[in-house]
């Protein structure tokens, strides 16, 4: 009999850690960076294309662990905290759950434009297809990136990404779910001449290629810069400084803003500030994701001045609101670009960042930085687990667990919010886990050891909490009956006290 290889002894075939160091290969390491040829990539059909976001995830999360040691032992902890660093992770989860089978939405849409309505069908296996798909992918890129900051409610669809009130890896990971809706117009323009299968591969990897942008320990990168984007230029994006504002759209390249006059060269006497120029101060998951996009929707136009004056006088000007730039209002200059208006200064009315800088962390408990970041853990894996095998999911199963996802991550912004409710939807969260466990047990594999380990995770965590609420109203009661009922030297000594409290009030 063989010797079974050293990987196979420490993981079995289906556990995270087998699949993960898997992974860690240097031909993804070298995706990470989008150094790919066309001879490697380059396949007839779009099934094909393997998950490269799946692909390289291993090497994300050790530049996400490196980033983070590399912070905290150089003396840099304000640039990361745990609260915003989970909540970006997840955004991430959450928008590769609304990707069926790891591929943007917009491919289906894709196919269906390059079947029925190409205008000229470029040969997919020649390497100048690939090439060109490359530069033009960019400038879609783009295109959309732009349109997703000016195009009105355009802007909702991509808020969460600039929420972050710090800049590192893990905020290339805070993605909007419904992002790829407004990206698909800028997608399938594409379709008229390029293959599917190639623009795909090139869509993988610009977004792949985002990720290595967001981080604060690499500095300008030379000659570099003038042709490609760098950390530098994509810190300027990030930026809440007016200098910053609606600058350095670029993905890969960052020509197209030099040829369209959105470049910004960082300063270094004046660094981007990061965050919303009016922050969103929560951690709330779904809140994040959607709220912009409705308050642009519904109720930008009926913004009322301090006088209670309309500011979006008139039916047009309401329509305006929706679909003009986000810092737009009547009278501030706009001038038309591609299908949008873009303001003519974007600076126009963003005040400096407050000095000292001002980031939204709500105090949090040891005990519940350590129970998130333990639950965090938890998701992640289970997360790993659902990208790699939601291809082989049922719908039912698939459902339940991105039920699970967004429940949970919506526990964690109510502990990092200090929501009074927190507790209470974490046991009910954790109460639903077992109902479904339980019915599993029915099914062919049982009580497995795998199950049995989840279910004694939350047969405990239900424990906790629900002591944790015990000990707490006790505390209240306890202190309420000794309000009540004071000692008789307090008694004797009411008057003098009632005397003192009418003071400090």
């Amino acid at each position: 009999m063989n010797e079974t290889a050293w990987l196979d002894r420490v993981f079995s075939n289906t556990s995270l850690g087998h699949r993960l160091l898997d992974r860690l290969t240097l031909t993804n390491l070298r995706h990470a960076f989008y150094l790919i040829s066309p001879y490697e990539t380059t396949v007839e059909s779009i099934d094909d294309v393997p998950n490269y976001n799946a692909e390289v995830s291993a090497w994300w999360l050790v530049f996400l662990t490196a980033e983070f040691f590399i912070l905290f032992i150089s003396g840099h902890e304000d640039r990361f905290a745990l609260n915003d660093s989970i909540t970006s992770i997840c955004a991430g989860m959450l928008s590769q759950c609304f990707k069926f089978g790891g591929r943007a939405v917009a491919i289906f849409l894709y196919v269906i434009v390059w079947d029925n309505w190409r205008i000229l069908e470029l040969p997919w296996d020649s390497p100048w297809t690939w090439i060109f798909c490359l530069f033009f992918q960019d400038f879609m890129y783009y295109l959309g990136h732009r349109a997703v900051h000016e195009a009105g409610f355009f802007w909702g669809l991509h808020t969460i990404h600039h929420s972050s009130e710090y800049y590192n890896f893990s905020t290339a990971l805070r993605q909007a779910a419904i992002q790829d809706a407004g990206l698909a117009i800028y997608d399938c323009i594409q379709a008229f001449f390029i293959p599917p299968s190639i623009f795909l591969v090139h869509r993988y990897f610009s977004e792949i290629f985002q990720f290595i942008m967001h981080t604060s320990l690499v500095d300008t990168m030379g000659p570099l810069g003038l042709v490609f984007n760098t950390p530098s230029h994509h810190r300027v994006h990030h930026g809440r400084n007016p200098y910053c504002i609606d600058k350095n759209y670029g993905g890969v390249f960052i020509i197209w803003d030099k040829m369209f006059n959105t470049f910004e060269a960082e300063r270094h006497d004046d660094p981007p500030i990061y965050g919303l120029v009016t922050n969103e101060n929560t951690f709330n998951q779904i809140y994040l994701q959607f709220h912009a996009l409705w308050d642009i929707l519904i109720f930008k136009g009926f913004t009322k001045d301090v006088k209670g004056e309309p500011m979006f006088p008139g039916v047009v000007n309401k329509l305006k609101a929706t679909v003009f730039p986000p810092g737009w209002f009547p009278g501030v200059p706009v001038t038309p670009f591609f299908h949008w208006m873009s303001m003519v200064n974007p600076a126009h009315g963003v005040p400096e960042p407050e000095k000292p800088v001002l980031r939204y962390s709500p105090p949090a408990r040891i005990l519940v930085k350590v129970y998130v970041a333990s639950s965090f853990l938890l998701l992640l894996a289970i997360f790993f687990h659902f990208e790699y095998d939601r291809n082989h999911l049922s719908y039912l199963d698939c459902t339940v667990k991105i039920a699970y996802f967004v429940v949970t991550m919506q526990c964690f912004g109510a502990f990092f919010d200090m929501k009074w409710y927190a507790r209470y939807i974490e046991i009910a969260r954790c109460c639903g886990v077992l109902i479904y466990y339980g019915v599993l047990m029915f099914d062919h594999i049982g009580a497995g050891t795998h199950r049995l380990f989840v279910i004694s995770l939350h047969i405990m965590a239900i424990a906790l909490w629900t002591t944790d609420v015990l000990v707490e109203k006790l505390s209240q009661c306890c202190s309420k009956n000794q309000s009540i009922n004071p000692e008789k030297g307090d008694l004797e000594r009411a008057p003098e006290i009632a005397s003192i409290s009418k003071n400090v009030q």
